[in-house]
């Protein structure tokens, strides 16, 4: 390519029209480009080859390609794989005389590695949706967002000839981070920053002690580290899925790197109980299965401190790294977020002990297994949740015969915040495990949505159970709490609620997030306590308790 700050004045000086967006699954396809048209293929998942133009380039996820005018490619990826990727065909448009613009071809090179692929991924998604939108205004949006998709993929890779390494060096560690189990290579690190293979070694030694390869490696067995506690597979298949080629050398690296076979390792983890628990969630889990937490993030929001007298205290809203470094853990457990690569922090608790995170988005019932296989109580996780689901078959009907469908709505009560519980935490249990109705507006609720008293008329609750909302644990927020309750009793929106009306309100927000936990404990726990508030014949609880 020429002189990249040229190229990058050329880029900005060109004017892009979007021509067509493809969401595309196919592991066989042929694409032709027009001879006025480029093209763009985005891969979000896909092992296989690309050739172009008689060159055949491996695919790879969050890899994107870019098609000349009048140039051919044909995709072929295994049909034992999955192929997912965008093809976006697009005008580049240059000013010519007479106020005349010309399609041309942008010169792309054929392959780029974007530095920020989940922000890329953003805008296509919406790209796509704008694009096929019947409303003018949105295709107009959609070729607006071509134009910031060209700026996320060309503004930083081609504005200097070399990117200094403190710029460059963090792309690769997150393309090391999503990629790991692929052939990765010092010369495919150095080409996504930028630099020369040797200069790039140097530099990445420099900043983190150890070179590309030991960094990618450290990547992997921490990586193997956590499906030898979890998984049950074969070394073969660890080994593999974390990108080492056999067995043999993964052994061979996983004893240099952690002072004992992987078998040793595994065996010696499923009968350790130091496990320090890093969330709520996952103490829940842990005290289910009969087990309490060597260490944990411990403070009032989750009342069952009185359970937790002899945990190593590690914070009360986050662990304190120093204080977790300190307990020496063999095993961290904690809930998972949506992002898919892990935090600066998370890296630094891998280097502790293997950090077992419970995957965001399954349902409690899978973690709970997931913890219990961590600590070898699968038997007795199985046991427990045949007695919940047959303390929730009882309660289900005992509730029924009493209110039968009347839809029921879960209010939190927050610090000047009020919110609308979904189907996740306690909805799980309330319109999961117990069946009962959910209004009609809380259907399309996840987890929770904020509301003003004067939006809960359009649920037609027949009954309104009140819970806590981001309660810290403090007097003060029990204080703030109540205050937002007496100001609910002085507003007529409120006092005009059908439930309200018929006294048909029940506070449970005094046991701040005993219930709203997402795990087997708390969820055990409100079976007993929405049971109680239900069959309950005494005046309105919530009134009483102002």
């Amino acid at each position: 390519m020429e002189n990249s700050l040229d190229y990058a004045k050329q880029l900005a000086s060109y004017s892009y029209k979007l021509e067509n967006v493809q969401h595309l699954t196919l592991n066989e396809v042929y694409f032709q480009q027009d001879s006025s048209l480029n093209g763009m293929l985005i891969f979000l998942e896909g092992e296989g080859d690309l050739t172009m133009d008689g060159r055949s380039y491996p695919l790879q996820q969050q890899k994107v390609f870019f098609l000349s005018p009048n140039s051919d490619a044909k995709l072929s990826v295994p049909l034992s794989r999955r192929a997912d990727y965008y093809y976006i065909q697009f005008y580049v448009l240059q000013a010519a005389d007479r106020g005349l613009f010309v399609p041309i071809d942008m010169n792309a090179p054929y392959e780029v590695y974007p530095p920020h692929f989940h922000i890329l991924i953003d805008k296509v998604q919406e790209m796509d949706t704008c694009n096929h939108s019947s409303d003018s205004w949105e295709n107009m949006k959609a070729a607006m967002l071509l134009q910031e998709l060209i700026v996320i993929l060309f503004k930083e890779s081609v504005a200097k000839e070399k990117r200094e390494s403190s710029e460059a060096i963090p792309l690769t560690l997150e393309y090391m981070e999503r990629n790991y189990p692929l052939a990765i290579t010092r010369e495919k690190l150095a080409e996504i920053a930028g630099l020369n293979a040797d200069y790039f070694s140097r530099a990445f030694k420099k900043q983190f002690h150890k070179s590309p390869m030991e960094y990618l490696n450290e990547i992997r067995i921490n990586q193997a580290k956590q499906l030898l506690v979890q998984s049950g597979e074969s070394l073969r298949s660890i080994a593999q899925s974390v990108g080492f080629s056999d067995e043999y050398y993964f052994s061979r690296k996983f004893k240099e790197e952690i002072g004992c076979s992987p078998r040793s390792y595994s065996k010696k983890m499923k009968e350790t109980y130091k496990i320090a628990s890093l969330n709520h969630q996952t103490t829940g889990h842990l005290i289910a299965l009969g087990i309490v937490p060597y260490a944990a993030v411990i403070n009032h929001a989750y009342p069952v401190t009185s359970r937790l007298r002899n945990t190593i205290a590690l914070g009360r809203t986050a662990p304190d790294l120093d204080r977790l470094v300190t307990s020496n853990p063999d095993i961290i457990v904690m809930s998972g977020t949506r992002q898919a690569v892990p935090s600066p922090n998370e890296r630094l608790m891998l280097q502790i002990a293997p950090t077992i995170t419970l995957q965001y988005g399954l349902e409690w019932r899978a973690h709970f297994l997931s913890v219990a296989k961590l600590v070898n109580k699968e038997s007795e996780a199985i046991r427990w949740l045949e007695k919940y689901e047959s303390k929730a078959s009882m309660i289900r009907s005992s509730i029924r015969s009493r209110i039968g469908d009347e839809p029921i709505l879960i209010l939190g009560v927050g610090e000047g915040t009020l919110c609308v519980y979904g189907h996740r935490n306690l909805g799980s249990v309330l319109y999961g495990d117990l069946q009962m109705t959910a209004p009609e507006g809380v259907r399309g609720i996840t987890h929770f949505m904020e509301v003003l008293p004067e939006h809960l008329h359009k649920f037609e609750a027949a009954r309104i159970l009140v819970t806590s909302f981001r309660h810290n644990g403090t007097a003060h927020m029990d204080q703030m709490i109540r205050h937002e309750v007496k100001a609910l009793y002085a507003n007529p929106h409120w006092l005009d609620l059908k439930a309200v009306r018929n006294k048909r309100v029940y506070g449970m927000y005094d046991s701040h997030h005993l219930y709203t936990s997402y795990n087997p404990l708390s969820h055990q726990l409100f079976l007993d306590k929405v049971h109680q508030l239900l069959m309950s014949e005494s005046a309105d609880p919530l009134l009483l308790m102002r």
